[in-house]
């Protein structure tokens, strides 16, 4: 448990959090492992709000529901073929997807993916806030 100081706009959102008191700052001391301030010193910039953090088997169970499905062996042959990356880029993009517990949809090979399997950005953004619904059964 470590007091920090949270400065909040008029409508009580948080604006800045600091690790000391600063003279001539109205700021409110709070336990920084209070949930909502946990959260803003993990994701000040709200993207979890955005798009949370995918599981593996969250992005693989929704490419299964695309039409026609997509398959993980499928994306990595693309991969393998994509031009204009280095041999060294296309195993960094094989690694993430490959080998990664989690996805993070502001992560630009995330779009170098999508663009390759024909996913346009708008329905890879709606494809992601629906697989972050999948609960384990």
């Amino acid at each position: 448990m470590t007091t920090v100081y949270v400065r909040y706009d008029s409508d009580g959102t948080i604006l800045e959090i600091f690790s000391r008191d600063q003279p001539n700052l109205d700021l409110t001391p709070h336990d920084d492992q209070e949930p909502a301030i946990a959260k803003y010193l993990r994701d000040p910039h709200g993207l979890e709000d955005r798009f949370p953090i995918l599981r593996k088997w969250q992005l693989w169970l929704a490419a299964l529901e695309l039409e026609p499905p997509i398959f993980k062996a499928d994306v990595l042959s693309v991969i393998g073929g994509m031009a204009g990356l280095s041999a060294r880029e296309r195993e960094t993009v094989r690694i993430m997807v490959e080998e990664a517990q989690e996805y993070s949809r502001e992560d630009p090979r995330m779009d170098l993916l999508a663009i390759a399997m024909g996913i346009p950005p708008n329905q890879m953004d709606d494809l992601w806030k629906w697989a972050a619904e999948f609960r384990p059964l």
